[in-house]
């Protein structure tokens, strides 16, 4: 009985240890949500890879609001891409004609994803994690955006 309560309390303390590091994605976003502007064609998330030694690939994509990853009226270009170590890119999320369909005097939402993905290790029986990033993606129609004169004067 002795025993097995004192590999409880070490398991305990061993997955307490494990929750309290914290995780660093490679490949960052530069923004925590995405405001897509019905008047225009494309918007750009500009990406970065924070690890200085290892180059990284980026796959993107864009789910609904179920979370289904969809492939109309919204894309992902490039759906992935290489980051070489430090370095900084562009994925542009591109309205398709489909996007004329969505509702036209509310936003509608959808999420960006963006998949870190790591280069194979060298050494045998290593665990690997891909981390992803979901931020909410808002598609605003033109109707409903705010003016350069609202913009200025918010009050």
């Amino acid at each position: 009985m002795m025993l097995n309560t004192r590999l409880t309390r070490q398991a305990f303390t061993l997955l307490a240890l494990g929750l309290s590091q914290s995780a660093h994605a490679a490949v960052g976003l530069d923004r925590t949500r995405v405001i897509f502007d019905g008047g225009k064609d494309a918007t750009s998330v500009n990406i970065t890879n924070n690890n200085t030694q290892l180059p990284y690939l980026a796959q993107g994509w864009i789910e609904d609001e179920e979370g289904k990853k969809i492939t109309t009226p919204l894309i992902v270009l490039p759906p992935v891409q290489r980051l070489e170590p430090g370095k900084q890119s562009q994925v542009k999320v591109q309205a398709l004609p489909a996007a004329k369909s969505l509702p036209q005097d509310r936003e509608t939402v959808f999420y960006f994803n963006l998949r870190e993905i790591p280069p194979r290790s060298d050494k045998a029986n290593t665990l690997q994690i891909a981390l992803q990033t979901r931020i909410k993606l808002f598609y605003r129609p033109q109707s409903i955006a705010p003016s350069q004169q609202d913009l200025s004067n918010p009050w």
